[in-house]
């Protein structure tokens, strides 16, 4: 696996367009992975490598992955196998909308609205990593929105 370190723009392209035509030896259909870090960095390492690789137009074969991307594949059959799933964000916000609807609490004017729920599945994401004591903490400080990490641990639930 070719690490390759370069400056921004024009010359990332290349160097990306370079390294891509030299892993696929000449073959336009041999698979190759590019690991980006954001979705945003996807598009562009395609949008750059459609351009051409290797002094072909367009790149067939060519798989662009996150690492959270990447994680859901090598994790996925285990998962399934244990009758679990990925938590895609899809998924995440599923568990969402259900924990939403058993038990709205201070959400409920705003329960039914997209955004609370992309807002609640961020949440869910930064709070995952958080101990017990910890979220049980947040939710015993008496403020209303603070009711937020019973409602994790519900869309927690409907993770498993």
């Amino acid at each position: 696996m070719p690490v390759v370190w370069t400056g921004y723009g024009a010359a990332a392209y290349e160097v990306l367009r370079g390294v891509v035509g030299e892993v696929k030896g000449g073959d336009p259909l041999a698979p190759v992975s590019v690991l980006v870090p954001t979705n945003l960095c996807g598009v562009i390492a395609r949008r750059v490598l459609a351009r051409g690789v290797g002094g072909r137009a367009g790149v067939a074969g060519l798989s662009v992955l996150t690492v959270d991307r990447l994680a859901e594949l090598i994790a996925a059959p285990a998962l399934t196998g244990a009758g679990r799933r990925p938590a895609t964000s899809p998924v995440v916000a599923a568990a969402w909308r259900r924990a939403l609807v058993e038990r709205p609490g201070v959400f409920e004017p705003v329960a039914e609205h997209p955004a609370t729920v992309q807002a609640l599945a961020t949440a869910h994401r930064e709070l995952r990593e958080v101990a017990k004591a910890e979220l049980d903490a947040i939710a015993g400080c008496g403020e209303p929105i603070a009711s937020a990490p019973a409602g994790h641990r519900a869309a927690g639930r409907g993770l498993v």
